[in-house]
């Protein structure tokens, strides 16, 4: 298990690697929206064609590639992956509860572009706790006010309205790269061209039952027959195309309430004497038995929950400088702006500085999804080394591009932080 960090253009990079070298790619490209003034985040690159042909080329057969997307421009990056020569698989709908609207108040627009003054509406003070997106928590003091007060009629007329809905989900494209031959033909040849769902499957502590001794019953539910003595699956829930992460777990379970699972039906098959197998939702009227997995609760538990740890932006970057990344202003989090800052609210430092950080947990997901046992993970935009972590983490090989001089310090530290992890796992399970 090693890591590889290559700086420069990946366009210039690429080219350098070998074909069919890597087992998978998990990356987050650019969005393409100028997120923060930044100019990596408007380049283009993440629509190019020949970027994604190189990832094609790079990719073992039947390799897997998922690419995050923001949800104004993932249909343009899906485009140019299914041009280069990548088969759209599906894509992934990562749910999340942090987002921050960034939206036009139509109403102060109106007011100001007839330059009408707004009168304040004062705030009652107050304290919020929460973690911010810098991955820090704890009290954040609300400003002096919530807001302004429509000036002109036309404003008053346009007031609540606004030009943008807050963000929620990010999309994740699953794409592959074509076969030779068929799946088993590739996986034995290539050891690529599968999704590893037993490793990704969700609840794998509650789903497995004990039924009766002597009745001679063979189970089958999805699609698999077990001896005598159980049913369900032991490992745990088939993985679906969403993911939550807690906040947005809670909100599902808050709706939906305690549920329990759906039946398991028993009846004779009639192919053997006396067998009898376990198929779901036969309606008991066709002469089954009822069995039930027991599991009950929220209807998060049917999916992955992306738990984010509150150290995990910053762990292993403790030998490095902390970095201002803004402040909070009222209440409203200004980023990279002190102007105005209120002297009981402190700056927003962080040692991991870049803006889109994605939680570990999510990337140890996708990485185990797509990647082989002993594979290599490619990651053509690296970021801030979430995806290298990840696959440290998992005992994969990585190899990260990233253009950008000023993250390199954070992605090396954090991807040693995660060998030296790595390492004392194994240790304390024997294996080294």
């Amino acid at each position: 298990m090693s890591f590889t960090i290559l700086h420069g253009n990946n366009l210039d990079i690429l080219p350098t690697l070998p074909d069919n070298s890597v087992d998978s790619i998990v990356t987050d490209p650019p969005y393409e929206l100028g997120f923060m003034g930044k100019k990596w985040d408007s380049s283009g690159i993440a629509y190019s064609v020949e970027l994604w042909t190189e990832c094609l080329r790079v990719l073992k057969l039947g390799g897997h590639l998922l690419s995050f997307g923001g949800t104004r421009t993932f249909h343009r990056v899906a485009v140019a992956i299914e041009d280069a020569g990548f088969e759209i698989r599906d894509n992934i709908a990562w749910l999340y509860g942090s987002g921050f609207p960034k939206s036009l108040d139509v109403s102060k627009a109106i007011d100001k572009a007839a330059g009408a003054e707004r009168e304040r509406v004062p705030y009652v003070g107050g304290i919020a706790s929460g973690q911010n997106n810098y991955g820090g928590g704890g009290k954040i003091h609300l400003g002096s006010k919530v807001g302004d007060k429509a000036s002109t009629p036309e404003a008053q007329q346009w007031n609540g309205w606004g030009t943008a809905l807050k963000p929620a989900h990010e999309p994740i494209i699953v794409a592959r790269k074509p076969l030779i031959g068929t799946v088993a033909h590739n996986v034995l040849t290539h050891g690529t061209g599968a999704l590893n769902i037993d490793g990704s499957r969700i609840g794998a502590e509650s789903t497995q039952r004990k039924v009766a001794a002597g009745k001679g019953w063979t189970i089958d539910t999805s699609n698999a027959v077990t001896k005598a003595g159980t049913y369900g699956s032991a490992k745990g829930r088939w993985p679906a195309n969403i993911i939550l992460d807690e906040h947005t777990a809670g909100l599902l379970d808050e709706q939906s309430g305690v549920s329990k699972s759906p039946a398991t039906y028993v009846r004779n098959k009639g192919t053997l004497e006396g067998e009898r197998v376990a198929y779901a939702n036969i309606e008991e009227s066709a002469g089954a038995e009822s069995l039930n997995y027991g599991d009950s609760g929220g209807a998060s538990r049917f999916f992955y929950v992306a738990k984010a740890s509150k150290r995990d932006r910053n762990e292993g970057l403790e030998v490095l400088n902390s970095v201002a990344v803004g402040t909070y202003v009222g209440n409203i989090k200004k980023q990279g702006n002190k102007i105005g800052a209120r002297p009981d609210v402190p700056n927003l430092e962080a040692k991991n500085f870049h803006p889109t950080v994605k939680p570990t947990a999510l990337m140890e997901y996708l990485v185990k999804l797509v990647t082989p046992p002993n594979g290599t993970v490619l990651d053509p935009f690296t970021g801030s080394g979430s995806t290298g972590k990840a696959a440290i983490l998992n005992g994969f090989d990585f190899i990260g591009i990233e253009m950008t001089e000023d993250y390199l310090p954070i992605i090396e530290a954090r991807l040693k932080h995660a060998e030296t992890e790595f390492a004392e796992v194994q240790t304390d399970k024997g294996l080294f």
